[in-house]
């Protein structure tokens, strides 16, 4: 345990005034909330709930009278309100879609753009009542993003192919010509300039979509300087299921009533389409919409050919896996329309494409923005991925692109996946399971997800056991576990890390779970946004003193998101996490000598995040460097040079601070003052500090 003496009285408080500054703006999300919190009521009075972006004062939902407002002046209630949403001038924003509900509340879906370049997750929702006034926003602004120079010096053809280049050696998706009835599919690459959120900055950059078909199927999001050309951000936003691996002209031709011999369903009767003597696996009875089912034939190409039958009679072996899908598909449309007033994934009839036998014993299924793809698998992993809860999940995956649109990565893209399965097992009621039919056929009882127990998984089931890496777009895939067990707590009830839930069944959590995601999430929503939203969606259906909305609290908290309705959350804590501040005193010798490397570590047991305060820095640039790291040793920011006083934070309950220099040069070194933690509850004061364990027993003070 290292020891250290304080700076003197008079050397501290010629620091204070500054350092409580850097405080609020460079680590403390409960000043940025109350700095938020403070503007918003400036301009509306007081409110009944207020969320903030965790690195900016800008508020991502606000609940409370906020005033007149109409689709129609959406624009200029921004603009009039501007300082409310952290600008110092006028926004620009511009009306993308207004939809009113069954309730009669009118939602009006915003994007932020500068000099009509839009901001990349700059959008959000105006929630509207009846009585004309604005009782809610939802989404995330970016004021930063204002002094943008939106004058690009490449063109879009120019950045496609560097992006093109970035990915390297690979087969673009083919566009598939109109067929017998109509229908193609383009996938022509796009790049669209937007203004990107960089690294705490902003920069002016090309959104180019990609579309691959092999090695491996996929729908890349490439962001490039449209300055420099250099690639600054990419994701593949093919909608999988497993991380491993419009209106047609139908004369002369007639709808029909069929069979077949489903995979898993069995004997059915479904909806077909004849034509001289042929019938397809294509359903016209569900309004302008139509529901075809194809087969790729073990090949790549998409949308494939269609499965036919000479007697309306799908019996024969080979149809098998493409009735089952087809089923499936109207079973999910069915569950749309007639429990949500949705008419297909778009809510305007959209059609719907299905391909199966897609590849060879390929193990996984997808939406790519215009279809859904099924493998037969390998007959080990899994067989072909057409059992319901699969299909449901990836026309879900349609849904939540046309409505919120979450983005594909990081909470957001978990937030994606948990949608899919929360609905999942809305569609399929039997069980928790999500694949369950398909995944390991020969091993029963088994699934690649349950939401009941996302551990079974490897998921996590609380938000403080959460992925924070880079794998899997930022574990899209592994944290959707949050999410699940919360939609799991509200159907079933029960108590989890110590938060008890009272069962609220299914009807009343898909129906929560549905008006959040379609009227109240925006691309960037995160697991708080979540939080906020189905809490809203429950106020709007069953009103905020329900016992329905303390029950979505609480299972929130359950799962470490948020307090609970009485107060706990996370695990029991005592209200909602906030940074917490201790003094210290830890540095390195001043000068530090040369080929030294050395480690301070700060630990708060408990903590969900902590950080180290740095109020001098000088080190030789370029060559003498700092490395934070966590628990794991993991580097999560390196720094070199001389720096303003700085807060470094890290997830987790313990932070490192690493000098490492080379043979000749030295300098001054750090300081570190003060540390921090985000923690429900204050944790037990304890000293913090302790060395690595070939250190000296205490850096020495300067002279």
């Amino acid at each position: 345990m290292l020891t250290h003496r304080y700076p003197s009285q008079a050397h501290r408080a010629t620091r204070q005034a500054a350092l409580l500054l850097l405080l609020a703006l460079l680590v403390a999300p409960a000043a940025l909330a109350q700095s938020a919190r403070q503007s918003a009521e400036a301009a509306f009075g007081e409110l009944d709930r207020v969320a903030v972006a965790e690195d900016r004062a800008t508020p991502t939902f606000l609940a409370g009278d906020l005033g007149p407002a109409s689709a129609a002046t959406a624009p200029q209630f921004f603009r009039a309100h501007a300082a409310a949403f952290g600008f110092d001038t006028a926004p620009d924003v511009r009306v993308e879609r207004t939809e009113t509900d069954a309730l009669g509340l009118t939602h009006v879906r915003v994007r932020q753009t500068v000099g009509d370049v839009p901001v990349w997750a700059g959008d959000g929702v105006l929630h509207i009542g009846r009585d004309g006034r604005a009782y809610a926003w939802g989404g995330d602004f970016h004021p930063g993003a204002t002094s943008v120079d939106t004058r690009p010096a490449l063109d879009g053809a120019t950045t496609v192919e560097l992006a093109k280049r970035a990915l390297g050696p690979v087969e673009y998706r083919r566009s598939a010509p109109a067929d017998e009835f109509g229908e193609g599919f383009d996938w022509t690459p796009t790049a669209e300039l937007v203004v990107f959120p960089n690294d705490g900055a902003y920069t002016l950059a090309y959104h180019v979509r990609l579309f691959v078909e092999s090695p491996a199927p996929a729908n890349w999001e490439v962001f490039v300087d449209a300055t420099t050309g250099d690639v600054i951000e990419r994701f593949n936003s093919l909608h999988t299921f497993d991380p491993r691996a419009e209106t047609a002209s139908y004369a002369p031709f007639a709808p029909e009533t069929g069979s077949g011999n489903a995979l898993y369903s069995g004997t059915v009767t479904i909806p077909t389409y004849s034509a001289n003597g042929t019938y397809y696996l294509y359903d016209t009875t569900r309004g302008p919409s139509y529901i075809r089912t194809m087969t790729g034939n073990n090949g790549s190409g998409l949308p494939g050919s269609y499965i036919t039958d000479t007697d309306n009679n799908f019996t024969a072996s080979s149809a098998r896996v493409g009735v089952e899908a087809h089923i499936n598909a109207i079973r999910t449309f069915d569950y749309y329309k007639n429990t949500h007033g949705r008419s297909s994934y778009n809510g305007n009839n959209a059609s719907i494409t299905s391909t199966v036998n897609h590849q060879s014993n390929y193990n996984n299924a997808f939406w790519n923005g215009q279809q859904m793809v099924y493998g037969d698998g390998d007959g080990s992993t899994f067989s072909p991925l057409v059992d319901v809860d699969i299909v449901a999940h990836e026309l879900t995956h349609a849904v939540t692109s046309s409505s919120a649109n979450l983005i594909y990565q990081n909470e957001s893209g978990a937030l994606n996946e948990a949608v899919s399965d929360i609905m999942a097992v809305m569609v399929d009621r039997n069980d928790y399971q999500i694949g369950e039919l398909s995944y390991t056929p020969g091993v029963s009882g088994d699934a690649l997800r349950n939401i009941q127990n996302p551990p079974a998984g490897n998921q996590p089931d609380h938000y403080s056991d959460r992925y924070t890496g880079s794998q899997d777009n930022g574990g899209v895939h592994i944290n959707s576990g949050i999410a699940n067990k919360q939609a799991y707590l509200l159907i079933a009830g029960g108590t989890h890390r110590g938060v008890s839930v009272s069962a609220i069944g299914r009807s009343k959590t898909e129906r929560i779970w549905y008006r959040a995601l379609t009227q109240y999430f925006s691309s960037s929503t995160n697991f708080s946004g979540a939080r906020s939203g189905t809490l809203q969606a429950t106020a709007d259906l069953y009103g905020s003193g329900s016992s329905e909305y303390a029950a979505v609290q609480n299972a929130w908290a359950a799962v470490g998101v948020g307090s609970g309705s009485s107060g706990g959350g996370g695990g029991g804590g005592g209200g909602a996490a906030t940074w917490r501040y201790e003094s210290a005193n830890a540095q390195t010798p001043h000068n530090y000598p040369n080929n030294y490397d050395y480690t301070h570590t700060y630990t708060k047991s408990g903590a969900q995040r902590v950080a180290m305060y740095f109020e001098r820095f000088e080190l030789e640039n370029n060559y003498d460097f700092v490395y934070i790291k966590n628990a794991s040793n993991q580097t999560t920011a390196t720094y070199t040079g001389t720096r303003s006083a700085f807060w470094a934070v890290v997830d987790g309950s313990t932070i490192k601070s690493n000098i490492v220099t080379d043979y000749s040069v030295t300098d001054y070194g750090y300081r570190i003052t003060q540390v921090a933690y985000f923690s429900d509850t204050p944790l037990a004061t304890t000293p913090g500090f302790a060395p690595a364990e070939d250190a000296p027993a205490e850096a020495p003070e300067a002279a």
